[in-house]
């Protein structure tokens, strides 16, 4: 064999060699820890699916569950982390439907102990016991969602989810919008390449600019995510005015700057400013998150490196819903 050919296959043959060893040590890695890369991986691979709703990329599998950073994620019938709804709806039942991401969906928090869950069983316990009412809360939260495909797939499911209420979980990457679906076989089922193309991806967004300079261009007047947002929030007003169904929206504050002085706060008063105009109520979290969390945000996180909102951060936001949503619903 040439020199120069044996040289180079030597130099492929140890490029192999140490891909190979990664994948394998990714593996054993994910197999004996939650490492949140991994674990978005497997939620895609188990609990989603390719969405036949025009300009949404995927939803939830109906009646799938899987192990999710270290949690049971199980979905009723149409995808929702939630029990399975009573057909017809029972005379004495009342209804809110949550739409939203990730948070909502309650993401690495078991589902009792997630806001939908914990909303859900104090209505019954403080405001059934008093009126003889059910509460039925509906998680429909879904990873990787922004507002227009929360309300997307609300359009699709109010007939079958039947509401009183309709809750509209909002945080501030919810104007951003979703670049077309990942459909490359190596993401797929390399997780090592996966892993890396992830973080690829996060030190070109951090270069590119800072995060809070990234959240006010977004809601720079005229923004394209902005602008779709407020449409889809004003489309998800008429349909709850037709209905007759009451309509919040709850305000998650971003989770790694709880500062009263930080860049955030000008950003949820817009916010507020915006959705009152439409005729809609916001309930805003970043008061009671503040108070809790304004010296470490990090003590508010399901994990070091993952800043969804752990247990702690989940049973402020069930107080802050239900405080609002307990003396002006049935």
């Amino acid at each position: 064999m040439h020199p120069v050919l044996k040289k180079s296959c030597s130099w492929l043959m140890m490029a192999v060699y140490v891909l190979v060893c990664g994948e394998i040590s990714i593996r054993i890695l994910s197999a004996v820890s939650s490492v949140y890369a991994i674990e978005m991986i497997n939620y895609a691979k188990e609990l989603k699916i390719k969405s036949d709703i025009p300009g949404i990329s995927h939803q939830h599998r109906a009646n799938a569950s899987a192990k999710l950073m270290g949690v049971e994620v199980k979905l009723n019938s149409l995808g929702h982390r939630s029990d399975e709804l009573k057909k017809p709806k029972p005379k004495n039942e009342r209804r809110i439907h949550v739409i939203g991401s990730s948070i909502t969906l309650g993401w690495g928090v078991p589902v009792d102990q997630g806001f939908v869950g914990r909303l859900q069983s104090r209505l019954n316990a403080e405001k059934g016991a008093q009126n003889g009412l059910h509460y039925q809360v509906i998680n429909a939260g879904i990873g990787n969602y922004n507002t227009f495909y929360a309300v997307e797939l609300l359009k699709r499911q109010v007939d079958a989810t039947d509401p009183d209420v309709v809750v509209l979980q909002y945080y501030v990457n919810d104007a951003e919008l979703i670049p077309p679906g990942e459909d490359n076989a190596i993401l797929k089922y390399s997780l090592l390449a996966a892993i890396v193309y992830q973080n690829v991806k996060t030190l070109i967004a951090i270069s590119t600019t800072t995060l809070d300079k990234h959240y006010r261009n977004l809601y720079a007047e005229g923004a394209p995510g902005w602008e779709t947002a407020k449409v889809s929030i004003r489309e998800l007003k008429a349909i709850t005015d037709k209905r007759g169904i009451k309509l919040f929206i709850f305000l998650v504050p971003e989770l790694h700057d709880l500062s009263e002085n930080g860049p955030y706060p000008p950003i949820y008063r817009v916010l507020d400013r915006t959705f009152a105009n439409m005729g809609i109520q916001m309930i805003d979290a970043f008061p009671r998150f503040q108070a809790a969390f304004g010296r470490d945000p990090s003590k508010s996180w399901v994990d070091r490196t993952d800043p969804h909102p752990n247990v702690a951060a989940h049973e402020l936001l069930a107080d802050a819903l239900y405080s609002y949503l307990a003396p002006r619903i049935e």
